[in-house]
């Protein structure tokens, strides 16, 4: 009798190692209603003028960057607006689909290009804005 439970679950166990192990194993499929968007984080720069060291590991002329950008849909109509905070981060809800990020510039400076976006369900996107402030 213990033979034959012990047996059962060595069986049952198995199945669920091989239902475990099986295809899609390497994680969950996007849920329908998770979150998606747009996150990121928007950095300022140059901020010191002169040469830049080509060998530098590090940007120590570009700052983070509280801006105000708008998001455009695939027909151009502004859907939302998100501002960074003040060490240049944001994130931003939205439906999967194709969007532009449109940083608000300053006239003429500082400023940042437009990008194109695309979200894909329950994912966000990750990009970084870089303003240009001018300084050379």
């Amino acid at each position: 009798m213990i033979a034959s439970a012990a047996r059962t679950l060595t069986v049952v166990a198995l199945g669920l190692l091989l239902i475990a192990c099986g295809p899609g194993a390497d994680g969950p499929p996007p849920t329908p209603n998770a979150p998606s968007g747009i996150r990121g984080k928007v950095f300022l720069g140059p901020t010191c003028p002169g040469p830049v060291d080509e060998n530098a590991t590090a940007e120590p002329c570009v700052t983070p960057y509280s801006a105000q950008l708008a998001i455009l849909d695939a027909d151009g109509k502004v859907v939302a607006r998100v501002t960074s905070a003040a060490d240049g981060s944001f994130q931003l809800d939205l439906p999967a689909g194709d969007y532009t990020v449109a940083p608000q510039n300053g006239d003429p400076v500082p400023s940042a290009p437009s990008q194109p976006v695309s979200v894909e369900p329950g994912k966000y996107t990750e990009i970084e804005i870089n303003y240009d402030t001018g300084v050379r």
